[in-house]
């Protein structure tokens, strides 16, 4: 039987698996010449960075340092912190221009002899935030997820018209 392989050498083979197909759709693009294959290495460069990339979740906990439980995708948190998903998608939306306002950290009370356990809410004087270099991973994933897009769009329109 083999040794099982360690979370860094699965991580290393997803990440390989990925290149390896941008760089093979890349090269067909090429050989083939048509502008329309150009389009499927960034839609895959854009789906990894986005939603399958191993990284931390990021989010700012209550103590103002950034979460460090790991998460797949610079767009998904951890799932160790139901809550963080919620701040992450709070952050994505303030990027881009929407104004929500921020949601309270709930966190439980001590515990009494005579009581149940309840649960106190914290206002947070300003919204969690994500770390600025996942911020800009996001950012620019998000822009050329966009830009493959509206080539798409545009391609689809041109190929109709003629």
């Amino acid at each position: 039987m083999g040794r099982r392989k360690s979370r860094a050498q699965r991580e290393r083979n997803i990440r390989l698996g990925y290149s390896g197909a941008v760089v093979l759709s890349g090269i067909l693009a090429w050989h083939y010449g048509y502008a329309g294959m150009w389009l499927f290495p960034l839609l895959v460069v854009a789906y990894y960075q986005l939603c399958a990339v191993p990284t931390l979740c990021g989010v700012e906990t209550t103590r103002g340092y950034p979460c460090r439980n790991r998460a797949y995708g610079r767009l998904m948190a951890c799932k160790d912190q139901p809550l963080h998903g919620m701040y992450k998608n709070d952050a994505l939306l303030r990027l881009a221009g929407f104004r929500r306002d921020p949601r309270p950290i709930t966190a439980p009370a001590p515990y009494s002899d005579t009581s149940a356990p309840e649960t106190v809410e914290l206002q947070m004087p300003e919204p969690p935030t994500v770390e600025p270099k996942q911020l800009s991973f996001a950012v620019i994933t998000v822009v050329l997820a966009f830009a493959g897009t509206v080539a798409t769009v545009i391609q689809t329109v041109l190929a109709a018209a003629s």
